[in-house]
């Protein structure tokens, strides 16, 4: 099988993965938000907000029902009534309200984060695809969502109606009573429902967010083919990498040899090796190497040191050895302390303003 055609075995890149997030594609679960906002209804209902509503609610019901109210003499007088009762009621809503919103964005808010997108509201012509559409309607995703709204029907009707079945008699009761009494009733049996519908309800989420997960990350899938691009995409051509490496390589080596300025001795081989070390007492515990190179760059250490005059010594056994041993930026090894000791002493008797006191431990 060609390898474009391969199946999609690899998980989804971080790269992918932030694609498909900017085009509005994440794994979200809907039914989440509508148990929280069913949890937070039952919360708000039973707390003041709730009790402050109903309050609302009964009054202005006994202010338009009672004896004491007059009846509106003209249509403008009944829709000005209507629209004052209205008025306080969803004033008094207005909080429940918040609450439930609150719930339902800070659910979404913690499925997917911060997200904007408009991608998902641009026209796209696959969708007037009948074929594609078919296909749309008979995937695994409609089989789930049908799946969910058989729960709801069945489960879920059949629980509420089985809580309802034991109250018929004192629903049917409440014909005769107060409006206090009616509501306090309808109150009681609405959160019995709601808490056993809600229970229900977390259940079938649950399962959906471990679905809309699961579905999510198969859909990002990619071909070994798709990663291998990918990559080729994010780190360029094997011909680009090897230029920025070459030229990575020439930055290093000329940071390096300009430091040969600030050496205290530069030991050659004489022409073929050369290492520029440094010691500052204060800073280090042994001669530390600046540079090193062989044949051009080695010529080029001893120009540098030349126009900056650092003493070059010719000493080829300790030249070839610390270049085979010694690390750039690093302190020379122990075993060539007494050596480099020798070469430094030699250097500080030509300058003695230069002597910075440094000798190997005995």
């Amino acid at each position: 099988m060609p390898q474009d055609q391969a199946e999609k075995t690899e998980p989804a890149t971080p790269k992918r993965k932030e694609d498909a997030r900017n085009k509005g594609d994440v794994a979200q679960s809907r039914e989440l938000p509508s148990v929280a906002v069913l949890l937070a209804a039952l919360l708000a209902g039973g707390s003041f907000l709730g009790l402050g509503l109903l309050d609302a609610v009964v009054g202005q019901a006994r202010g338009a029902w009672g004896g004491a109210a007059l009846a509106p003499s003209t249509l403008a007088d009944f829709h000005a009534t209507l629209l004052r009762h209205a008025a306080v009621v969803g004033l008094a809503m207005l909080p429940v309200l918040a609450v439930l919103f609150a719930a339902a964005a800070l659910t979404q808010l913690a499925q997917v984060g911060p997200l904007f997108t408009l991608e998902a509201l641009q026209p796209k012509p696959e969708r007037l695809d009948p074929i594609k559409g078919f296909q749309r309607l008979v995937n695994l995703d409609r089989l789930f969502e049908l799946g969910k709204s058989a729960f709801k029907i069945v489960v879920v009707g059949s629980l509420a109606a089985w809580l309802v079945r034991d109250e018929i008699g004192a629903v049917l009761g409440l014909s005769g009573a107060s409006l206090g009494a009616g509501l306090g009733v309808a109150g009681s049996l609405a959160r019995r429902v709601g808490l056993a519908v809600l229970g229900a309800l977390a259940v079938m989420a649950a399962f959906d967010v471990l679905y809309q997960r699961w579905r999510y990350e198969k859909r990002l899938r990619m071909s070994l083919k798709e990663v291998r691009d990918e990559a080729k995409q994010r780190e360029g051509s094997p011909q680009v990498r090897k230029r920025f490496r070459a030229r990575q390589m020439e930055l290093s080596r000329q940071r390096m040899i300009a430091s040969v300025a600030e050496a205290d001795v530069v030991v050659t081989n004489p022409t073929h090796y050369a290492v520029a070390l440094q010691y500052e007492r204060s800073e280090m515990g042994a001669p530390k190497v600046l540079a090193k190179g062989r044949n051009h760059v080695a010529r080029r250490i001893r120009e540098v040191a030349e126009e900056n005059g650092v003493p070059v010594v010719e000493n080829a056994p300790l030249a070839r050895t610390l270049h085979r041993t010694a690390e750039v930026g690093r302190e020379v090894p122990e075993a060539l302390y007494q050596a480099v000791a020798e070469v430094l002493a030699y250097v500080y008797r030509l300058r003695p303003g230069h002597h910075r006191g440094w000798s190997p431990t005995p």
